[in-house]
């Protein structure tokens, strides 16, 4: 029986903040990401609990108004911007939104706030230089405590031998404490020198050139210590800084340079400006001594379609997620956080919104409730990169794209000019030929959907029978992809931006702004806005007239705002042409595999096609945790394929192609086969030998393919990925910045947005994400101060309201722990209900916190098991090949041992069951003993028996047989299923010969930091024999295609008359 409620909340402790079980599940249910239910489906839901005899339930009309409720009470805003571009679109509140992640226990324990000197180790991002040494001070964590004193940036500070320093940036080095890790924090700091005023005081000069790293514990007296005892000790006075001073030597070597104090000084001295004194920084009186901390943010956009059917229905989105949470946490789908989204406002408008709510945070910082320290901190945000796919990522960084003629947002590298010679598309030529199976490319050069695929940079399409490319022409354009070019820089592009729209203000013509923005690879379209509204304005105007409009619009200052650029400039510490970093998704996986992938599929006939199919079903996948390749939707669908498949794809392909395409081609495939797992690789404690391993697998990859053939470098990907290196130095592991937990996000958002009557779907879907973010607060265990009823009710009824409005009330400010509430015991309690038979607690698993099964204990000593759990968390079973650590031999220098589970023990009654675990698992082992010369892979030989326990077993690995060197052939031998029964039916497979002759796949990408020890690194080659090698082989391989053109056209002519003869 179904009851009306009244709208009020009525507090249960057990159930709060819902009023009761009823309301609270159903509440959930409503906001779930990835099962959002639509009012129709609701009602179903409440009619089947009525009828199961459900008592008490809401209706759908209290149901919306406990939403409303709670979300004015306890959730995040959605603020209505009015763009400058004309658009309307609403924005999540980011302060709440950061507010909400310190207060959340599962969340905030894990979250970094400095970054960290590890040494040659590197699998975080605060491990990385951006972190580390770039980022600009100001916006990094500005304060450390020690004991009860708070020390800032940019204050003089006493040292323990009676120094003083000015501490720059803070961060910290692990040492080892008895058998764990300590973080100590330390100080990059730069040196003072104790000078004469004029009136005779005493002050201090500050040497930045003179650089120390000070451990907290040399720390002595912080800056308003220092003040109140420097009399007393004799030293001048800490609040009178004359200036600073730094050298060309330092200059050329410092590792931060911040704007409008350091100078190119040759040794004169520079004005103080980073602090008042008097005052110190300005964090210390803002924070009511309180911490300050910094919350740096990977910001990420992208469009996707907000319809589930094939109709495009464009949204630009933002994301973001932590840059503070380890990399196994920031890329779950619980932790990444909706912005806006809006199928109207491009992407740089919307941004401008995001950016105004960042800047307010720098300015006056976010007040939030630490979980952890149970006391009010202060926030800083900052945006550590900006990530997406290529054409966005230019778009961000105001850059003209990919098709233009200075093609790469980091650098400037060159493409063609207009009047350079053509590319011509190669044709695909016929599946059937000679001469196109032996042609150099097929698919290189074509258009294709995908970014990146034009095929010429920055060329105008001209007629039919257009000039082909030389050799020499061919190898020149390979050397620009791959030589070195000038980076861009930011200050740069600022100043070329501003001049090309003065130009414009000012007397430039529409054709004078095109040919500047070819000429220096920039677009701003955000600035062009304001550029059309002018070049309208001015449209059919001549002479005086013209004139007389410019000065108008100038005067009226209507057509021309004060800051008419694009709101990434205002990202305060970013560069968008070097924190754009190279997105490893949609470079390799998307791009070189892609590319590669559709040629082979393009350049066999049909009887290779099919051995190509049986190859991929009989592939063994053990190790590479996919499921059993369906070798025929990967051949007949190349062209429709996502970035799991290619993924798959670059895995198996040296063991697949060996023979089927030429030699040229398939060397190419190796070399990015070997090159995928080195950069998917999650981490290195050797970063110099890694990155220079990583460096010269680049470089091999591209020599190889220039060896193929030089028609693959009118793709700008081939250039681009040469600035991985630089990026993973910068950020951490390139797997950081991937960007495939942010694409499956979208599904989520594709969701919102089917639920949407699309009316105002910016305000639906942003609403209804700030809905799942208060669900998902909650259900964690999260801390909120509830607001006052008073707030609330006005909060709920102003849904209109601006970020401007919104900025005037201040965050939840208590700094008494009883004033954060969580929800009810019964309502946290609800992420770990046990479920009956085989069912799922589907709301644990989306938060990660089901318990783990138990084992009732056999009546016996021993049993086998089938499967075990590696130290990785693989699930191994027998005859699967594992790495194991090497036993009483140093573990570092001593490759793991490569073995094949054999038999799974259990000791009954043991801990080990209890934990449902193994106790032993005998392994046969193997060896290294050469490489193979077909695949350039391990070769692996038996070598005897291991008993190990099972937390020895790292992970699991691909071993294949070496069917290239025993002439494998298909039979007949699968049973083919048909609606789940086995029929008479039979498949070709690949039987092998000689079963005991592995190789050892080290393109395998689960686990690279493992397997990749066991790596053999192709001989160097010439890269300019190899270009023009290429460029010789495409030539001649033309010349071939044109003759064979030429026959079948003849041959095509004489049948016609040797009819007709015969009619005769």
């Amino acid at each position: 029986r179904r009851t009306r409620r009244r709208k009020e909340l009525t507090e249960n402790p057990l159930w709060f903040p819902w009023p009761d079980k009823e309301t609270c599940v159903l509440d959930i249910l409503r906001h779930l990401p990835r099962a959002a239910f639509s009012d129709a489906q609701m009602e179903v839901i409440l009619w089947g609990l009525a009828v199961m005899g459900v008592n008490s339930l809401p209706s759908q009309k209290v149901l919306k108004d406990v939403d409303a409720l709670l979300q004015s009470y306890c959730g995040v805003d959605t603020e209505r911007h009015e763009g400058r571009l004309g658009h309307i679109y609403y924005v999540n509140h980011l302060a709440s939104i950061i507010a909400q992640e310190l207060a959340n226990p599962t969340i905030r324990r894990h979250v970094h706030h400095y970054p960290e000197d590890a040494g040659q180790h590197l699998s975080e991002t605060w491990q990385a230089s951006r972190w580390l040494h770039e980022i600009d001070p100001s916006l990094g964590t500005p304060m450390i405590r020690v004991g009860s004193q708070d020390y800032y940036v940019f204050e003089p500070t006493k040292l323990v031998d009676g120094s003083v320093v000015i501490p720059e940036r803070w961060f910290v080095r692990k040492t080892m404490q008895g058998n764990s890790h300590h973080e100590m924090y330390w100080a990059r700091a730069w040196r003072c020198r104790a000078v004469p005023y004029n009136d005779g005081r005493l002050g201090y000069e500050v040497d930045q050139w003179n650089v120390v790293e000070v451990p907290a514990h040399d720390l002595l007296l912080s800056f308003p210590n220092f003040v109140a005892t420097f009399e007393g000790d004799h030293l001048p006075d800490p609040r009178l800084i004359k200036g600073s001073h730094q050298t060309l030597r330092e200059l050329w070597c410092s590792l931060t340079l911040i704007e409008g104090v350091v100078k190119e000084a040759r040794g004169e001295m520079t004005d103080w400006s980073l602090t008042d004194p008097n005052h110190g920084n300005r964090w210390r009186s803002r924070s009511r001594g309180h911490r300050v901390v910094s919350f740096l943010i990977w910001l990420y956009c992208d469009d996707t379609s907000g319809n589930l059917s094939k109709k495009w229905n464009k949204h630009n989105s933002f994301l973001f997620t932590a840059a503070g949470l380890p990399r196994v946490l920031a890329q779950k789908e619980g932790n990444i956080h909706f912005l806006t989204t809006s199928n109207i406002a491009p992407p740089l408008e919307m941004l401008d919104g995001i950016v105004t709510q960042l800047e307010d945070g720098q300015t006056n910082g976010i007040w939030a409730w630490d979980v952890e320290a149970k006391e009010m901190i202060l926030v800083i945000p900052a945006v550590l990169a900006m990530l997406g796919d290529n054409p966005m990522q230019s778009e961000l960084a105001c850059h003209i794209g990919l098709k233009g003629k200075f093609f790469c947002r980091c650098c400037w590298v060159k493409g063609h000019d207009v009047d350079d010679a053509d590319v011509p598309n190669p044709s695909t030529g016929g599946r059937d030929s000679e001469a196109s199976s032996q042609a150099s490319v097929s698919e290189a050069g074509q258009s294709g959907g995908e970014e990146g695929s034009s095929p010429a940079v920055g060329i105008k399409a001209k007629a039919k029978g257009r000039r082909k490319e030389t050799m020499q022409e061919l190898a020149d354009r390979a050397r620009r992809f791959l030589g070195d070019s000038r980076m861009r820089d930011r200050d740069d592009t600022v100043q070329k931006l501003t001049s090309m729209f003065k130009d414009v203000a000012s007397e430039g013509t529409k054709t004078q702004f095109q040919k500047a923005k070819t000429e220096t690879g920039l677009k701003d379209t955000f600035m062009e806005f304001f550029v059309d509204r002018i070049f309208s304005r001015l449209k059919g105007l001549r002479g005086s007239a013209r004139v007389n409009a410019r000065r108008q619009m100038g005067e009226n200052n209507d057509i021309r705002p004060e800051d008419v650029m694009s709101p990434v400039w205002r990202i305060k510490g970013l560069d968008p042409h070097k924190d754009t970093p190279v997105e490893i998704l949609h470079v390799i996986l998307l791009g070189f595999v892609k590319y590669f992938w559709r040629d082979v599929i393009s350049r066999l006939n049909d009887t290779q096609k099919s051995c190509l199919v049986t190859r991929l079903n009989s592939f063994q996948v053990s190790g590479l945790a996919v499921s059993p390749l369906a070798g025929q939707t990967l051949v007949q669908y190349a062209g429709s394929l996502t970035g799991r498949d290619f993924r798959v794809i670059s895995q198996v392909a040296p063991f697949i192609l060996y023979d089927l395409v030429p030699k040229e081609c398939y060397e190419s495939w190796l070399s990015l086969s070997a090159l995928v797992p080195l950069v998917w690789q999650p981490g290195t404690d050797h970063l110099d030998v890694h990155l220079n391993e990583i460096q010269q697998s680049i470089d091999h990859f591209l020599t190889c393919t220039a060896r193929w053939t030089p028609r693959w470098f009118n793709k700008p990907k081939f250039h681009i990925v040469k600035h991985l290196v630089f990026h993973i130095r910068r950020f951490g592991p390139a797997i950081l910045f991937a960007t495939e937990g942010f694409e499956s996000f979208n599904g989520v958002i594709r969701a919102h947005s089917v639920h949407s009557n699309h009316q105002a779907p910016s305000r639906d879907i942003g609403r209804g994400f700030a809905r799942c973010n208060r669900i998902r607060h909650l259900l964690s265990g999260g801390r909120f101060m509830p607001r006052r009823k008073e707030d609330a009710d006005h909060r709920q009824e102003n849904h209109n309201r601006t970020y401007d409005e919104q900025r005037r009330r201040d965050m939840p400010y208590s700094n008494d722990e009883k004033d954060w509430r969580s929800a009810g015991q019964y309502a946290c309690s609800l992420t770990h209900v046990r479920m009956t038979g085989v069912g799922r607690n589907v709301i644990g698993d989306y938060f990660g916190l089901n318990p783990a099964e138990r084992v009732d204990s056999p009546l016996r000593l021993f049993q086998t098991c089938q499967a075990a759990h590696a130290v990785n968390g693989d699930k191994f079973t027998l005859y699967d090949f594992v790495l194991s650590t090497p036993v009483s031999q140093d573990p570092v220098t001593t490759l793991p041992v490569i073995g094949r589970v054999s038999e799974i023990l259990q000791i009954c009654h043991s801990t080990a069951q209890r934990d449902n675990a193994a106790n032993f698992v005998l392994l046969e082992t193997f060896s290294v003993v050469g490489k193979s010369p077909m695949y350039g892979l391990p070769l692996l030989r038996t070598e005897g028996w291991k008993l190990v326990g099972p937390t020895t077993v790292l992970c699991t690995i691909n071993v294949q047989h070496n069917c290239a060197a025993h002439a494998c052939e298909a039979v007949p031998i699968a049973p083919v299923r048909e609606e789940r029964e086995v029929t008479k039916k039979r498949e070709l497979r690949v039987e092998h010969r000689n079963i005991e002759d592995l190789i050892l796949n080290t393109a395998q990408m689960r686990d690279a930091v493992h397997v990749q020890r066991f790596r053999i690194s192709a001989p160097p080659l010439d890269r300019e024999f190899a270009i023009y090698a290429g460029a010789a082989a495409e030539v001649e391989a033309q010349k071939l295609k044109d003759q064979h053109s030429t026959t079948t056209k003849l041959k095509g002519k004489q049948p016609a008359r040797m009819s007709a003869l015969r009619r005769k």
